[in-house]
């Protein structure tokens, strides 16, 4: 039951992050002097390797693209780092139970 419990509260640790990170990158860009310049404007989101990217050039559309690859690289390292901090921070507990 305890491992059960532990996997959850790793798994949701790692959303929580995962989204934190997003947002800053996000809100990073939002306060961006590039943005406030006239005729070019874009959005990228992700850390460490970016993932979205959404750029304005002259035209009221935005082009936008998705790099799957490098989201699925960002949810696997945030799992990782996420996973081995909660390990060594409840590592007496979990040799207390097993």
């Amino acid at each position: 039951m305890f491992k059960l419990k532990y996997i959850f509260l790793t798994l949701l640790m790692s959303v929580l992050v995962f989204l934190s990170t997003s947002f800053l990158t996000v809100f990073n860009h939002l306060n961006s002097p590039i943005n406030r310049t006239v005729g070019y404007k874009s959005l990228e989101i992700g850390f460490p390797f970016k993932y979205y990217e959404e750029f304005m050039i002259d035209c009221p559309n935005p082009n936008y693209g998705w790099n799957l690859n490098n989201l699925i690289l960002d949810i696997i390292i945030t799992l990782i780092i996420v996973s081995g901090i909660m390990y060594f921070v409840n590592k007496n507990v979990l040799q207390q139970r097993v």
